[in-house]
């Protein structure tokens, strides 16, 4: 269902179409039956609902977890549950930390700031969070968070009145489908709020609301989000992006059968410029995109220069241009930063 149930409820409903439009959406947000055991689905909104909030912001914090007789991991096992009155956000509905059911394979820490010693005395179980999220939500509660379809599954938790902020924003220059991280949405839409490294999920709850609500104001005309900063595979966190690496371009829209030798090829076929390093393909939907190094700036000028294609610029104002396929179609080669 859609949020209608009050006036309240209805100020959400175009972000919860906006959310299920994506097309990501209906891969993350995929579900088992609701008569599978261990899950639940809220009840429908009725007069018992008179006391509970119209919309709720939420974060949870995972870690790995293993099944001791058969080895099965759960790498996204619920180990802390956040919760923000979306109508008063000043109000934590609940912040707590939650024992996982099987022992802990990886706590994560880096990334949850949580550690052995402190999951080591708690008693609050997934049941638990599942009775409070009974208690609270009816099927036409919103749920606001980013990449919120995490947050349910680790909940397993079957609901759809959603507003997710991963895809509520587009990313700039991007692969249609990709969804930026919220690091990048809060530094784009809350005038360069920086967020710490290490995850606070009430924070994070609060923060994605709040771009929610800057979304809502703005009956959804907002512009896209810049990716100021990317995932560093070198360090467990994030780095900025430099927008002075030039000697790098970015290729994007690459059909799901693309392989980095098939990158390599095409630049040395196109521009006899031979890339010095093309990183692993992220493929999100039904296209990816990778960065491809040259051994200099002007080794990848060249090789933009050489492309033959329509040149045009995208949403951010950086060049690109349109690369025909073989078998039909194109891919698209971008400059990292704007100008010649």
């Amino acid at each position: 269902p859609l949020p209608t149930a009050t006036p309240q409820h209805r100020l959400w409903t175009k972000a919860v179409i906006s959310t299920r439009s994506h097309p990501n959406h209906s891969n993350s947000y995929s579900f088992p039956p609701s008569t599978t055991p261990g899950w639940i689905s809220p009840r429908p909104h009725g007069p018992w609902c008179a006391s509970i909030p119209a919309a709720i912001a939420i974060d949870c914090e995972m870690c790995e977890t293993r099944d001791p007789l058969t080895q099965t991991l759960n790498p996204k096992a619920l180990c802390r549950l956040s919760i923000v009155n979306a109508d008063r956000p000043s109000e934590i509905l609940i912040d707590t930390l939650v024992k996982p059911e099987w022992p802990v394979s990886n706590h994560r820490t880096w990334v949850n700031g949580i550690g052995s010693q402190d999951l080591e005395h708690v008693q609050f179980t997934l049941q638990h969070a599942q009775q409070f999220m009974m208690a609270l939500c009816s099927d036409q509660t919103v749920i606001v968070g980013h990449a919120v379809h995490n947050d349910l599954k680790a909940l397993r938790m079957i609901h759809h009145c959603v507003v997710d902020t991963a895809m509520l924003f587009a990313h700039a220059g991007e692969e249609e489908g990709s969804t930026p991280s919220l690091k990048n949405v809060a530094y784009g839409v809350l005038k360069g709020r920086e967020m710490p490294e290490v995850h606070d999920s009430v924070n994070d709850a609060r923060v994605s609301l709040e771009c929610a609500l800057f979304w809502r104001e703005r009956d959804g005309v907002v512009e896209p989000v810049e990716k100021v900063f990317s995932r560093n595979a070198g360090s467990r966190g994030y780095k900025s992006v430099d927008p002075n690496e030039t000697a790098t371009l970015l290729v994007h829209r690459l059909p799901r059968t693309t392989e980095v030798a098939h990158i390599e090829e095409m630049f040395l076929a196109f521009t006899f410029v031979k890339p010095k390093l093309v990183k692993e393909i992220a493929f999100s939907g039904t296209h990816g995109k990778c960065y491809v190094e040259f051994a200099s700036a002007d080794h990848a000028n060249l090789a933009y220069d050489t492309l033959l294609g329509e040149e045009r610029e995208d949403k951010t104002g950086k060049k690109q241009k349109r690369v025909g396929l073989k078998g039909g179609g194109y891919v698209c080669v971008r400059k990292m930063r704007k100008g010649k």
